[in-house]
C-alpha cells in the first residue's frame, strides 16, 4: 500500500499525483504522508493546499480535536494542526486527517 519514494531523478509520477493516489486509498495525517512520500511535513501542507484547490471540494478533512475536552476545530481553514484548544487551553490535540473522496 505504501508508495515507494524513489530518488528525485527517478520519480515516475509527480509528487502531487502520488499524494492524491494515497489519499484516494485511505485517510492519513500529514506526518504519515511525510514518511510515505519521503518529504518534510512542511512540504506536505503546501501540496495539500494545492490539492484542495485543484480537486474542487473532493479533499476531505477530518478536523483536529482536543484530547482533553473534545473540542473539534470544525471551522478552521488552515490545514496545519492548531497550537492549543480555545476552550480549555490544552495543547494535547489530535492532528487533522485527510482523504480524497470519489
Amino acid at each position: 500500500m505504501a508508495v515507494e519514494s524513489p530518488e528525485p531523478g527517478e520519480r515516475r509520477t509527480t509528487l502531487r499525483k502520488d499524494l492524491a493516489e494515497l489519499l484516494g486509498r485511505g485517510e492519513y495525517e500529514t506526518l504519515e504522508l511525510s514518511k510515505l512520500l519521503g518529504i518534510p511535513e512542511r512540504e506536505v501542507f503546501d501540496h495539500l493546499e494545492h490539492l484542495r484547490r485543484s480537486l474542487r471540494g473532493r479533499l476531505q478533512i477530518r478536523p483536529a480535536g482536543c484530547r482533553n475536552c473534545g473540542f473539534t476545530f470544525e471551522d478552521r481553514r488552515r490545514l496545519t494542526t492548531p497550537g492549543r484548544c480555545p476552550r480549555c487551553k490544552e495543547s494535547r490535540l489530535t492532528r487533522p486527517r485527510f482523504t480524497v473522496r470519489g
